[in-house]
């Protein structure tokens, strides 16, 4: 059967495979590669090889697949065919078969895979000694409390009992096969008075109220009234403060409730725990620590709420030097009301880890100029646009200096590349990458780099790159610190699909580029906790949405990956949010990522510079993530060989609500 014929033959019947075509796919495969395996030949054959030997896998036909995989050996993917059968066979094995399986391929996920099913088949059988030699540690909460539960089988009572108080203190329900262990642990009388008390305010101090009201039954009659006194305060904690609470006087727990309905009160009403403290800031009964937490909890709640006496009550408070969020919060609270020296005062008390920080150095030169001293200002700036970052950029545009790019790519021996190549980890990433079986490839991309040194991890950097796997290489690559190789880190993926769309809705394709980069690093299965999916990150709803504005038909979930439908939906919605808030760039990427309702309530009541509006966002992500896209847009010009738009183009000052114009879809202002 000539080559050619035997090729065509393996395309067709792996794309429509038929049990009885089984054995024409073997016949070629043996005829090309008798009794050799399929080293001589290219992996594109292997990879439709390997695809036919799971399809007959799939139909239990164990001889015809063991023929195949066989031939196998030497590809890269050949132990995901022994796990698969092992996976099917499992009833079957004995644990020398499992051992030699999980030391043959330690360097494979697989090799955990393979142990955290036989751990769970050993435990459903009750083959306790057997589970003792295979377990090992950090394999998740069910497997160790099968542990557990093994050591008080196999006599080793002790030694079970005394690790079972790391289960029960948990602020959280554990899984059900804990709950052998944890009965006989209570039975033996080791849950104390204090260890129950301590697992319920654990799930108190989480806002678990449902699980603190199970936990009650393990209480005694005075802790069950001071759990129930601590409910009745979480949902209207000032009672802590208007009147006495007998039940909780010389109880151990009232320091920790009464701190905990402090914190609440200033979370839900700030002026009201504003009153309490000045009126029994002597009487409230707190240690040194919780005094600290209670007035800091404070302070967040007025720079949250925007107090009108926010500077003075701040200015009566030092942060601690490792309380990074309160003295960046409090500039914050600054900057809003652009209390220029204030600023400077407080960028001065700031630690080490933050005042030299870009961000903070920029906003000295800002305070420096606003307070006359626009010399040291000039100099700070001058010194700051050598940076290639957001606020570098910022400062570039307030001094007129060119933008820093200088991009220096990596200069390595392909020797040295090619031999990481050679891994057999890094070559069955590889293969599942080909085959677009990303969350494997990944696994085996994290285990064969994860004991790298820093010149390896530049070379596996470069070699994933050359692959196509940009969110690997740039992930990879930022692990070593090393940032000047711009075409690794913003690459050019998708060129033509960005262009067209772009084009069509007349966007910056340097900021669509800018936003599939931080979105997904381009890796087009990303998907978040959330559910947001694809490239451009998009929620199915959000997806809907825009489809049905666009007279597209409504994609399915599982399409939303595909990077012709994810950019095409993506970038209409991008340039949706971008109307309706009329035509800013800033607002529109800040909504993209937190969506246009939180940017509306988030808009001044009088007009602010962007620069101060975007520090000002008060979701952590959205504020990085909004620099992050505007200075990438600015690379990403450099990178399209494109007429740079500064930062002070793209961000234009902020108006308040009353002056956005929001655009009207279908008869209403609609925003996701």
């Amino acid at each position: 059967m000539p080559m050619a014929l035997c090729n065509s033959r393996i395309n067709r019947e792996v794309q429509q495979f038929k049990r009885g075509s089984v054995l024409p796919i073997l016949l070629c495969l043996l005829f090309l590669f008798p009794g050799t395996g399929f080293a001589s030949q290219d992996l594109d054959t292997q990879r439709k090889a390997f695809l036919a030997a799971e399809r007959i896998l799939a139909t239990g036909d164990l001889n015809k697949f063991n023929t195949l995989k066989t031939s196998l050996k030497d590809y890269p993917l050949y132990p995901y065919l022994e796990y698969k059968a092992l996976r099917l066979q499992l009833a079957k094995l004995d644990s020398s078969q499992v051992d030699a399986f999980i030391t043959t391929y330690a360097d494979s996920p697989l090799s955990r895979q393979m142990r955290r099913v036989w751990l769970s088949r050993l435990a459903d059988k009750g083959k306790w000694w057997t589970y003792l030699v295979f377990y090992r540690p950090n394999l998740g909460t069910t497997l160790q409390c099968h542990y557990l539960t093994a050591l008080m089988e196999t006599g080793k009572a002790e030694k079970a009992l005394k690790q079972a108080k790391t289960i029960w203190l948990h602020p959280r329900s554990r899984p059900d096969e804990c709950d052998t262990i944890l009965e006989t642990w209570i039975n033996a009388g080791l849950l104390t008075p204090e260890l129950a008390w301590k697992r319920v305010a654990l799930a108190m101090q989480a806002s678990q109220g449902r699980f603190a009201l199970y936990l009650k039954r393990y209480l005694s009659p005075e802790q069950q009234a001071t759990l129930d006194l601590w409910r009745e305060l979480q949902r209207d904690p000032v009672q802590a403060f208007n009147k006495p609470q007998p039940l909780l006087e010389g109880d151990s727990a009232h320091n920790a409730i009464m701190l905990d309905s402090f914190k609440r009160l200033a979370r839900r009403d700030v002026d009201a725990a504003l009153d309490i403290w000045q009126k029994n800031i002597a009487h409230l009964p707190f240690s040194k620590e919780q005094h600290y937490q209670a007035q800091r909890a404070l302070m967040l709640g007025l720079i949250r709420n925007d107090h009108p006496d926010l500077l003075a009550h701040l200015g009566n408070f030092t942060p601690t030097p490792d309380d990074e969020r309160l003295h960046e919060s409090r500039l914050r609270g600054a900057l809003k009301q652009q209390a220029w020296p204030q600023i400077l005062a407080w960028i001065n008390e700031l630690p080490d880890s933050l005042k030299h920080s870009d961000r903070w150095r920029y906003w000295e030169a800002r305070a420096k100029a606003e307070t006359g001293n626009k010399l040291s200002a000039q100099s700070t700036l001058q010194a700051l646009a050598k940076e290639r970052s957001y606020h570098g950029f910022l400062a570039a545009d307030l001094v007129d200096q060119a933008y820093r790019y200088d991009s220096t790519p990596l200069d390595l021996e392909q020797s040295g590349i090619d031999h990481l190549a050679k891994r057999p980890g890094l070559m069955r990433a590889r293969e599942l990458f080909q085959l677009g079986r990303f969350v494997d490839a990944r696994r085996e991309w994290q285990m064969s780099i994860r004991q790298l040194n820093r010149l390896d991890l530049k070379r596996v950097s470069k070699l994933a790159q050359s692959w196509g796997w940009h969110d690997r290489a740039i992930f990879t690559l930022a692990r070593t610190g090393y940032w000047d190789d711009l075409e690794l880190r913003f690459p050019l993926e998708h060129m033509t699909l960005v262009e067209e769309k772009s084009n069509a809705k007349a966007l910056d394709n340097a900021w669509i580029f800018a936003v599939m980069r931080q979105e997904s690093a381009f890796s087009s299965d990303a998907q978040s906790p959330a559910g947001a999916m694809g490239l451009m990150q998009l929620m199915p709803a959000t997806a809907k949405f825009i489809a049905r504005i666009e007279n597209i038909r409504a994609p399915k979930k599982a399409h939303l990956v595909r990077p012709e439908l994810n950019i095409t939906l993506g970038t209409a919605y991008l340039n949706h949010v971008y109307q309706q808030l009329g035509t800013n760039q800033v607002l529109a990427t800040a909504a993209y990522n937190a969506g246009p309702n939180n940017v509306r309530k988030w808009l001044p009541e009088a007009t602010l510079p962007a620069d101060i509006w975007v520090e000002l966002i008060p979701f952590n992500e959205t504020r990085r993530y909004t620099e992050r896209v505007l200075s990438y847009a600015a690379i990403y010009d450099q990178r399209l060989n494109q007429p740079l738009q500064r930062l002070s183009m793209r961000m234009s000052p902020i108006h308040p609500r009353s002056q956005l114009a929001a655009k009207e879809v279908n008869g209403k202002d609609v925003a996701l």
